[in-house]
């Protein structure tokens, strides 16, 4: 919600929430879909079934614009790229098939930096906006862009992600994420805020237990919205215990679209059987820089028209199909803060086969191969996996990490800069204490976050004995990534 109503909200009636939370949507509604949206939705649809070398000329045509604006125009590449001997004659033959030649990109930089990768004509002539998110990570990012960009990522997950779901962003949808739309932890149902303008029904993902799963599938029987989407793994939870309470909605949507974290069998099972819809998974990041979605075979293709997705060894260069690397990604939407051999922080494999809906133009994954995080349970059997909004906008962390080490107690390692301090702190036992009710929390300064052999860390540890952890939902799969289009 805009900056002036969140200062109210929490203190607000529901009704008036709503309200609050419809007239946002009249803004954000002509943010997304205003302007050339819809010509961003044609363009989509007509590549959708291009052949192969006609979408290769595409993408490297508008890869190379994207290169040309990054070193004319954007502080960080042009000075790394100079540094490095990479001339604009060098740029201007470069193609998708050998952008291993550039130096890759790493987060740490745009976390540190994020204005560096702004673009100076954008700077001054558009209105920016920026979102700030650690996603399940624990390592906060700030993206920024502008009203025409947000619209051509919208309308490339319209027809990648909702369109070959049979659904649409315009019909009725419901979104469980991570907006604190219930303002405290503690507090009681109901745990859904309505959107009029867009028809949008918000479930907090903060409050699902076995004591309130009624209330969740009270607010779908009610508003009955066909699209579902957000996050996979609080669908996940929900249906688990709908099922151990013979709980179903009285009604059928056309489709639910997940993200955040990896989509398993079980987990598509145990929807299905719930919400009487197929999930389809969706693999995107807050950055903006890829999109992956899920065709009608079951296979994630990559949407090249959206940006270039990478498979890398430990030394930059592409891995063949069938062998797991370091996935880099180049956005092509986004002039106003361009990325660029971006390393999104997760592994993939490509696979060696086509898939049966001929979409040979937009390659296949495989498999996605997160981090493996682990669930935490909070007071009345909540379960929570991720932890978004929890480090974002503290300039001083630098990495964080939740360690669940009684059902009342969690200690939080921060990776923080000289100037974290008592007010820092405050901040994150207050974002826990909204999220999950009160707990003890540890806050514990550290030099570094222990890694596997890749480099990477586990944001979500949880130390609990098995009797305490519900079954079957110990680990999850995570990416590590969220849209940020919710």
């Amino acid at each position: 919600m805009a900056h002036r109503l969140e200062r109210f909200y929490p203190y607000a009636p529901v009704w008036a929430q709503n309200l609050g939370i419809s007239l946002y949507g009249v803004l954000y509604r002509r943010e997304r879909m205003s302007g050339d949206y819809n010509r961003y939705v044609d363009g989509f649809r007509e590549r959708d079934r291009w052949p192969e070398d006609k979408m290769v000329a595409y993408v490297d045509a508008e890869l190379n614009r994207i290169l040309l604006h990054a070193f004319d125009h954007v502080p960080y590449y042009a000075r790394r790229w100079k540094q490095a001997g990479i001339t604009r004659s060098d740029l201007s033959r470069l193609g998708a098939s050998n952008l291993s030649r550039l130096p890759i990109t790493p987060k740490t930089d745009l976390r540190l930096r994020p204005e560096s990768f702004v673009a100076e004509k954008a700077r001054q002539s558009e209105r920016l906006t920026k979102y700030y998110s650690s996603g399940s990570t624990g390592t906060p990012v700030t993206t920024i862009f502008s009203a025409d960009v947000h619209r051509k990522t919208v309308a490339g997950r319209e027809v990648r992600s909702f369109g070959w779901a049979g659904t649409s962003v315009r019909f009725p949808r419901s979104m469980l994420g991570g907006r604190m739309i219930v303002a405290r932890g503690d507090e009681g149902p109901p745990y859904y805020r309505y959107n009029w303008t867009e028809q949008q029904v918000y479930f907090s993902a903060y409050h699902i237990s076995p004591d309130t799963v009624w209330n969740y599938v009270e607010g779908f029987n009610r508003y009955r919205p066909r699209l579902l989407t957000g996050y996979a793994f609080s669908h996940y939870s929900l249906a688990r215990m709908m099922l151990e309470q013979r709980l179903t909605l009285d009604y059928q949507p056309d489709a639910i679209v997940l993200s955040s974290e990896k989509l398993t069998a079980q987990m598509k099972t145990a929807i299905a059987q719930t919400f009487r819809a197929r999930a389809y998974e969706e693999y995107g990041a807050v950055e903006n820089c890829m999109l992956a979605t899920e065709c009608e075979e079951g296979n994630l293709h990559a949407s090249l028209d959206f940006g270039i997705i990478e498979i890398v060894d430990d030394t930059g260069n592409p891995v063949p199909p069938g062998v797991e690397g370091r996935v880099l990604c180049t956005g092509l939407l986004n002039h106003v803060q361009p990325l660029i051999r971006y390393d999104i922080g997760d592994c993939a494999v490509w696979s060696g086969e086509p898939c049966a809906c001929g979409r040979r133009h937009l390659p296949v994954l495989k498999e996605i191969v997160g981090r493996l995080e682990d669930v935490v349970v909070g007071p009345k059997g909540r379960e929570m996996v991720r932890f978004h909004g929890i480090f974002i906008d503290l300039p001083n962390v630098l990495e964080g990490q939740v360690i669940q080490e009684e059902l009342d107690r969690l200690r939080v390692k921060v990776v923080a800069l000289p100037g974290f301090g008592i007010n820092e702190e405050a901040l994150i036992r207050q974002r826990f204490e909204e999220r999950l009710g009160l707990l003890r929390i540890e806050i514990e300064r550290v030099p570094e976050l222990e890694r596997t052999d890749r480099g990477k860390f586990r944001a979500v540890i949880s130390n609990l004995a098995k009797s305490q952890r519900e079954p079957g939902t110990t680990e999850t799969v995570v990416p590590g990534l969220q849209l940020a289009t919710d």
